[in-house]
């Protein structure tokens, strides 16, 4: 991509998918590595953390935290919920490795890229969008709302309200970037092309009833979540097919679990993000220049 310009109306959607955010990363490396930076990025649960590397334009950071970090207690498990209020270590993340693994806080801040996180609201059941530099809160509280994973996570609390993944009501926020009037959107999913969602089990709505019942709209979210996100994906493969977005997705399902503890496939997952990003640099820049 020499000689390459971005088209300055030009947004990168990151989906979520808890460690599969792990190919997010990878393909993010590949555009770091070549100097590819969008001038808007909004990120949901862990594409949000994904984004904020991005954002700062570190390369290889994400896949060092993740990696690194897996098996450490602070990162992952009851150590982590009790210290951080989820059985992810966000704000060991987020925060403690920002010394460790050093964090570029003023590229981050002060650079051009706006960066969005997106969480759902526990009162109302809907996507906000808080936006780095526009929040009255430190902003990476929103990044740790957004990945706030529903029944292993404490929400959190920004302003009057309080809020967890974003990925329940707004997978991918391809209806922000629309609202927003993005000229280009570039999505990058975790999930193969014609994956779809099926209702959640008897076990799930109760353990959802039990933890959430007094939340009667966050509730009718949680219960409706693959009705919005297969009628999404339906959506982005109608406008793909049309040339309009421009998608990178896994070429073969991801085989890796929620809660993945294998590093070696967390690994692979990695290289491969990496791999067929570079294998669609050329496509990419055919849609970004058309």
């Amino acid at each position: 991509m020499e000689n390459f310009v971005m088209p300055q109306s030009t947004a990168l959607l990151l989906e979520g998918g808890s460690l599969r955010g792990l190919y997010t990363a990878g393909a993010l490396d590949t555009l770091m590595e070549r100097e590819i930076y969008f001038p808007a990025v909004a990120g949901v649960s862990a594409g949000a953390l994904n984004a904020v590397n991005y954002v700062a334009h570190q390369p290889g950071r994400s896949a060092s935290i993740n990696l690194r970090y897996r098996k450490d207690p602070r990162y992952f498990g009851p150590m982590a919920a009790f210290y951080g209020g989820s059985l992810f270590g966000l704000n060991f993340m987020l925060k403690d490795l920002s010394q460790s693994i050093p964090f570029d806080f003023d590229t981050f801040y002060h650079g051009s890229q706006r960066m969005v996180a997106v969480a759902t609201c526990v009162q109302t059941g809907k996507p906000a969008y808080f936006e780095k530099g526009k929040t009255d809160f430190d902003f990476f509280e929103s990044v740790r709302a957004s990945a706030s994973l529903p029944l292993v996570s404490v929400p959190v609390r920004l302003g009057k309200f309080s809020y967890l993944d974003g990925g329940c009501s707004c997978p991918i926020p391809l209806h922000w970037a629309q609202t927003e009037g993005f000229e280009k959107t570039v999505i990058i999913t975790t999930r193969q092309k014609g994956f779809r969602k099926t209702p959640p089990s008897q076990r799930m709505i109760n353990l959802y009833d039990d933890f959430y019942g007094r939340n009667a709209l966050f509730m009718a979210t949680l219960l409706t979540q693959e009705v919005r996100y297969n009628a999404l994906m339906e959506e982005i493969d109608a406008l793909e097919e049309a040339g309009k977005i421009f998608v990178l997705r896994p070429a073969d399902p991801v085989d890796i679990s929620r809660f993945e503890k294998d590093t070696d496939k967390l690994l692979n997952l990695y290289n491969r993000g990496r791999r067929e990003m570079r294998e669609q640099l050329d496509a990419l820049e055919a849609y970004l220049q058309k």
